[in-house]
């Protein structure tokens, strides 16, 4: 936006206060529009660094996970040894089964009694208190 020259800004002063109030609305359009430019700008990039992010983040996880596997197979593998029977590995492996899914449950019980907790009881609260506001109140006559 081009700036305003001076011609401009007498033309302004000569329109009194009409002419004034319309270059600073003109000014203050422009100084947002500016802004907003930037803000754009600036979230793309944003964007795009928080996205590798998320992308470092999910491969750190899958690397994790991928980990704990293998943990999980030395500590079956392993325990099995220790016992020294032929299909110990099959019980030891059963066990760390029924170890994750009785923790799995147990996430998804947490979770479920977290989810009954009610949320934004303050911002309900005071919805409620302007819908009473709001709400004409029949007079007693």
């Amino acid at each position: 936006m081009p700036e305003p020259t001076v011609e401009d800004r007498r033309a302004a002063a000569q329109e009194g206060f009409l002419g004034h109030l319309t270059g600073l609305l003109s000014a203050s359009a422009g100084y947002l529009q500016g802004r907003l430019q930037l803000l754009g700008l600036e979230s793309k990039e944003a964007a795009a660094h928080y996205a590798i992010i998320a992308a470092l983040l999910v491969a750190a996880l899958v690397v994790v996970v991928f980990g704990y596997f293998f943990l999980c197979f030395f500590a079956i593998f392993g325990i099995a040894a220790l016992t020294n029977t032929k299909h110990a590995w099959l019980w030891v492996t059963l066990g760390m089964a029924l170890l994750h899914f009785g923790a799995a449950v147990g996430a998804v019980l947490y979770a479920k009694a977290r989810f009954a907790e009610p949320m934004f009881t303050a911002t309900i609260n005071e919805f409620k208190k302007d819908q009473e506001w709001l709400t004409p109140q029949k007079s007693v006559n």
